[in-house]
């Protein structure tokens, strides 16, 4: 088996405030610094979108880009691009709507909507030039 990534990046800009609302304002502040401010604040994400599969013997392709754009158009931009994550993201992975949350969250929502054969393999979230999340979901092993 030849299996390739493919990854192609998107970008979009959110605000977000990190609070917990069951701890108190010092616990909040101590926990996330002035990211805790109450008027919030805003990000230009970059997000890379990797899909692995073997290529298709009759196009060369691992997945089509258009059905890509077309998924992280509809899952990504039409529910988070100029959005407040405090009020788009569940709580399920956590109270405030961190950038860990947020890739957890779109694990979640585009993995089970990726055309087949090919599968998520990875999702990178640039919060900043220095602060990067990555998942690789629960299958892939970390590599030594």
């Amino acid at each position: 088996m030849k299996l390739v990534t493919w990854t192609k990046t998107y970008r979009f800009c959110a605000g977000h405030r990190l609070h917990n609302p069951a701890r108190d304002d010092a616990w909040n502040r101590s926990t996330f610094g002035k990211c805790s401010y109450p008027g919030g604040h805003g990000h230009n994400y970059v997000l890379e979108v990797g899909v692995r599969g073997e290529p298709d013997p009759e196009s060369g392709l691992v997945v089509r880009e258009a059905a890509m754009d077309a998924l992280i158009d509809d899952v990504v931009m039409a529910r988070l691009d100029h959005r407040n994550l405090n009020d788009e993201l569940s709580r399920d992975f956590g109270p405030a709507p961190t950038t860990e949350v947020l890739v957890l969250e779109l694990w979640r929502s585009i993995a089970d909507r990726v055309p087949a054969p090919a599968r998520l393999h990875r999702i990178r979230v640039y919060e900043t030039v220095k602060n990067i999340f990555e998942y690789r979901g629960p299958d892939t092993p970390v590599p030594a």
